[in-house]
């Protein structure tokens, strides 16, 4: 059948019908209601045996949030469907407990007075026809009752019928502890404590030989180990928690004492995939060097046994431990087209079914179920259904040639209507972390307002090995600025963007290269939004001094090696603290920051705000109480977003 749209195509109506498709929709576009919605289908389980499929649905009411699970015969995942009501509760996740009874994840707002809103999330399972709930830990009772977390699975022992692993603080001595829980009871026993700052263990074969501890504020990550039958726990190493570089356990390996780890070794500029032996601390050679980027992920069945490795390129790429299953992972990837990236998160014991999600930039994501005999991709269910592709802004890559020669990647997303407008950089943190290509709320909340959004990838990043990763160390005040201001040039000549409505809003790192870009190039930016950004090197680098409880200063010698000495780089160091030239900015300038922010104090914002003020500038200091480095839920990273549109509207008028 012709439709009526190919008929206008073909009678010469291209340019008209487009003019109208833009008008379209810009009548369409997303609302930060619907960007914020709860996704319609929060979580999709594989049963262990790969013949049943759990699908947990919510949906928004005048009460707030109702949930319920339907059940799906993978060998029909698209007939028919048991419901299982929830009530009015949101869920966030759900699991196999065994067979015939699945593990649902709440989560919900307490709210006390004189704080926020407390994020609070439990485990309830349920059997197969919704009888016998337990939540798990029920019976410690009101000893647990202001324990924020009790949903961290650390081993779901498919091998033992009645219980799993989990994690949770203790209350009676104030420690993480590892826990046996009953899946049908909820009674939960202690098997071991951890240090005072575990934040989990990794096991091989139900038993606990990898414990990983943070530092007080929650930067350095230390990695300690046990092989089978020995007592103690030794120290393996310590890394950067945000960092791509750094050294990493996945989990473990078919061999009895011995871990997949990825990390540089013997001076490699990217990261490999190896094995640790737990009694020696030795590591072996590389099992497999990613061609482009450092090695990343595995993933894992519910045995243990290691499927596949994954990493980012611009989108996830896979290695299969089974080469054959390649050729079916590419008939996933053609299903759902170039604009997606395929994420497989599940595998049936038998490796016949396997679940994953399908995402890209205009794509939220869509749940799916792929049967290797049939060759089959069935969906089952989309996370925000009303936020259709044609509503939504593309994105694209955009390939930077720096001054001094070198590549960069960066992502620009256009508005629905692709007309020229306001252009948003927006630098990442880390700053050895990376922007991806997929689907980002920010981005598509000013998308939706016409402002075009880059994304830039520069020197200094993570994941493109140690020489990309080194060019930006000691290098915050001048290459890694020149590496936003070039592609931010890029993007404007190439899409003929007006030059006098750029700004320049980040986070953590993002927020220290929003200043800066304030200061050296105040007529490039019309507006400057860093939140928990830091604006004072040498007084950062005293903070982190005086707060590394780690044993051989690890967290300060990481930016050390980064940012520079303070003693020996004392002048690059002021000539790159953006609150030292505070006069030098024309822009108006928003500063966000909780005040109970670890990773980077907001005594940082405070001080930029009054070198600001003291300077004749205009600024906005915005605190929010009690709140730490990263936004804690959905509505508090909505409300922080609302501050920033309505800044930057005001800021490109």
């Amino acid at each position: 059948m012709v439709s009526r749209r190919g008929v206008l195509a073909g009678a010469g109506g291209l340019a008209v019908l487009s003019a109208f498709e833009r008008a379209l929709a810009q009548d369409r576009l997303p609302s930060l209601d619907e960007l914020y919605a709860p996704p319609s289908t929060a979580d999709v389980a594989l049963s262990p045996s790969g013949n049943r499929i759990a699908i947990l649905r919510n949906a928004k009411t005048a009460k707030g949030v109702h949930a319920w699970v339907e059940l799906v015969d993978a060998r029909d995942p698209a007939g028919p469907r048991k419901t299982l009501n929830l009530g009015d509760q949101e869920c966030s996740g759900i699991e196999w407990a065994r067979e015939t009874r699945v593990m649902i994840w709440v989560v919900y707002d307490v709210t006390r007075k004189g704080f926020p809103p407390e994020k609070i999330r439990r485990i309830v399972t349920l059997s197969d026809d919704g009888t016998h709930p337990a939540a798990m830990f029920g019976t410690r009772g009101a000893a647990l009752e202001y324990i924020h977390d009790l949903g961290a699975v650390i081993d779901m022992l498919p091998d033992d019928p009645d219980n799993v692993l989990m994690q949770a603080n203790e209350p009676q001595r104030g420690l993480p502890a590892l826990f046996k829980v009953n899946v049908n009871t909820g009674v939960a026993s202690v098997l071991e404590y951890g240090a005072p700052r575990t934040i989990d263990w990794l096991t091989q074969g139900g038993v606990a030989m990898v414990r990983r501890d943070s530092d007080k504020n929650g930067a350095m990550t230390r990695v300690m180990a046990r092989a089978p039958g020995e007592p103690g726990w030794k120290f393996v190493g310590a890394y950067r928690s945000d960092q791509d570089a750094g050294f990493g356990v996945l989990g473990a390996s078919d061999q009895p004492g011995f871990f997949f780890v990825t990390g540089r070794f013997a001076d490699e500029d990217r990261g490999s995939y190896r094995e640790i032996d737990l009694r020696t601390l030795s590591v072996g050679p590389p099992l497999l060097t990613p061609a482009k980027v450092d090695a990343a992920d595995a993933l894992f069945d519910r045995h243990g046994r290691r499927v596949a490795w994954r990493w980012e390129e611009d989108r996830g790429v896979y290695a299969f431990a089974d080469e054959g299953f390649g050729s079916h992972f590419a008939a996933i990837e053609a299903n759902f087209g170039p604009e997606h990236s395929v994420e497989l998160t599940t595998v049936s014991d038998d490796h016949a079914r396997w679940l994953g999600v399908a995402s890209g930039p205009r794509a939220p994501g869509t749940f799916f179920i792929y049967d290797t005999a049939t060759k089959a991709v069935t969906e089952l269910g989309r996370m925000q259904p009303a936020l259709e592709p044609d509503r939504l802004a593309r994105m694209t890559v955009l390939p930077v040639k720096t001054r001094d020669g070198a590549g960069l990647t960066a992502y620009l997303t256009r508005p629905a209507s692709g007309r020229p407008g306001p252009l948003v950089v927006a630098p990442h943190g880390g700053p050895e972390a990376r922007d991806t290509w997929g689907y980002d709320t920010w981005a598509q909340a000013m998308a939706a307002r016409g402002w075009w959004v880059l994304h830039v990838n520069f020197r200094g990043s993570g994941g493109y090995g140690a020489a990309f990763a080194k060019a930006g160390w000691r290098r915050w005040g001048d290459r890694m600025q020149d590496d936003v201001d070039d592609a931010v040039s890029a993007a404007v000549t190439q899409n003929g963007l007006d030059a006098r409505k750029v700004a320049i809003c980040g986070g953590s790192y993002g927020g220290y290269a929003a200043l800066m870009g304030g200061v050296r190039r105040p007529e490039a930016y019309c507006a400057v939004v860093a939140i928990a950004g830091v604006s004072d090197l040498p007084q950062f680098l005293k903070w982190v001094d005086d707060e590394d409880d780690t044993p051989n200063k690890d967290g300060l010698a990481f930016w050390r090696a980064r940012i520079g000495d303070p003693v020996a780089d004392a002048e690059m160091l002021a000539k790159a603290s953006p609150r030292q030239h505070a006069a030098q900015v024309q822009a108006p300038v928003l500063l966000i920051h909780g005040t109970w922010d670890a990773t980077v104090p907001i005594e940082q914002s405070r001080m930029m705000a009054k070198a600001l003020t003291d300077a004749g500038k205009r600024v906005e200091l915005v605190e929010i109480k009690r709140a730490d480095h990263s936004a804690y839920s959905r509505q508090a990273d909505r409300e922080r977003l609302a501050k920033v549109l309505d800044f930057l509207s005001a800021s490109f008028a």
